[in-house]
């Protein structure tokens, strides 16, 4: 059976609408690969009240043949149910049935006016019923324009408490600890930054190989299960893919800002913004704000790839099969391990953010922990208080020892950045350094003599990650 990692919230969720004495209309949504299919089949795994059924591209008339196949193996008087869908679904709703419905998106291509149907159900036929509909959806724009957002058909019909909207996102780090329970913290990281947290990346690793065999045989290797994930989910999901793929590769080797992005993809910065919008409602980018910007006003986006894979993929495999190929055998140990320190360090830096609010437990933070920059200056984290404190911190993937000339830029640096405590007057300062290979003796001798500057090496970062995961 595939492994079940860190769902136990939604599983839950998903229960309860189950056990509840009125009908209930549920959405699973997020990427794909995510972990929605298994999810849903956990959740109805010990029921025998439950019509489970996959929709797949392909006519109305084969959907709802293979739809009433599906709800015979639970209730096999369906196949003397009239052979649509409102009068199916009313049969099962009357029956107090949990109906799920996985790749929703799919059943409306062939008939867009489901939605419509499924509404008009909701709005006339269940109020006696104890029945669940569950929708999943991969296709998230269509998730949005035909059940999320306002003047969907089914706006409104999910069910109002938090258990009925279910997004998936990517594992958080501390569940990489199940795939590789043998890799050190250290190597945790590493499989964190170039796996990221989908379940489906992270399933295939063999704890009994080493970081870079793993990477090499799912990755790397032309015939690895992941090699071209990026590209396929692309392909499914885009057309004209030839511009995203060029704006991905543009964002991978570096380029954060609009016009650095669009300039390193080779078209014109104008005509981005359908492109970057279609690859944010799709979950494979994300804006970034500096900290303490209000995002609605600043002028300093920037843009990254969400999934580390989606990173790797623009950054090392797509469009260098030729490059490989004259290395061999020896093309992770030359081409990708040098870099990959350089690659995590984005991931390192996010660990960091989040590992801030444990390791400061004696201040309230008003905002997420998050990166700051200003005219060439960067502070890696910054993090306000409700007081007149703000933290900030710089975190540094690097193999040697950090420096006193970091914490010397970043004093020099924290005097840029225009911030006012909520009760006024001037602010003062908490100082943290984050290390993946400790302190110099210079800086590690002025944190003792310092009571306003703290260090962390990566152990205390994934020490408190997994033990908040605990709580």
């Amino acid at each position: 059976m595939t492994q079940f990692v860190n769902r136990l919230e939604e599983l839950d969720r998903l229960q309860s609408l189950y056990a509840s004495d009125t009908a209930e209309l549920a959405i699973v949504y997020g990427r794909r690969q995510i972990g929605k299919s298994e999810l849903v089949r956990r959740s109805i795994a010990d029921r025998d009240d439950a019509v489970y059924y996959q929709a797949v591209q392909g006519t109305a008339t084969t959907q709802l043949r293979r739809f009433v196949e599906a709800a015979a193996t639970t209730y096999p008087d369906s196949t003397a149910v009239k052979e649509e869908w409102e009068p199916l679904v009313t049969y099962l709703t009357e029956r107090d049935a949990i109906i799920v419905i996985d790749e929703f998106p799919y059943l409306i291509e062939s008939n867009e006016g489901l939605p419509s149907i499924i509404q008009h159900l909701w709005d006339t036929a269940v109020d006696e019923s104890q029945a669940t509909l569950v929708l999943t959806g991969s296709a998230i724009g269509m998730i949005h324009t035909h059940v999320l957002d306002g003047g969907a058909p089914l706006y409104g019909r999910v069910s109002q408490t938090p258990n009925g909207r279910v997004e998936l996102t990517q594992l958080p780090f501390h569940s990489i600890k199940a795939f590789v329970p043998t890799y050190t913290s250290e190597q945790r990281v590493f499989v964190y930054g170039v796996f990221g947290g989908t379940p489906r990346y992270l399933t295939p690793l063999d704890p009994a190989r080493s970081l870079g065999e793993n990477i090499t045989r799912l990755l790397y290797d032309p015939d690895g299960p992941l090699h071209n994930e990026p590209e396929t989910v692309l392909q499914m999901e885009l057309t004209e893919v030839n511009t995203y793929f060029s704006i991905l590769e543009s964002m991978a080797s570096g380029n954060r800002s609009r016009n650095e992005i669009a300039q390193g993809a080779g078209i014109e910065s104008t005509n981005t913004s359908y492109y970057f919008d279609r690859l944010d409602t799709l979950q494979i980018i994300e804006k970034h704000y500096p900290a303490l910007a209000e995002p609605a006003r600043s002028k300093r986006t920037r843009y990254r790839i969400r999934d580390p894979v989606f990173r790797f993929y623009f950054r090392y495999l797509y469009g260098r099969g030729g490059q490989y190929d004259l290395y061999g055998e020896g093309a992770y140990e030359d081409l990708i391990q040098p870099e990959l320190a350089d690659f995590v360090s984005e991931t390192f830096e996010s660990l960091c953010h989040q590992a801030v609010p444990a390791l400061y437990p004696d201040y309230q933070l008003t905002q997420v922990p998050s990166q700051w920059w200003y005219k060439g200056r960067e502070i890696d984290v910054v993090a306000p208080t409700d007081e007149s404190t703000l933290i900030a911190g710089e975190a540094k993937f690097t193999s040697t020892p950090l420096g006193y000339a970091v914490l010397a830029t970043l004093e020099d640096d924290i005097s840029h950045i225009d911030w006012t405590p909520t009760g006024g007057g001037e602010p003062t300062y908490e100082f943290a350094l984050f290390s993946r290979a400790g302190f110099k003796r210079s800086v590690e001798e002025a944190a003792d003599e310092r009571d306003n500057l703290r260090l962390f090496d990566l152990s205390d970062i994934v020490a408190v990650l997994e033990r908040e995961s605990d709580r």
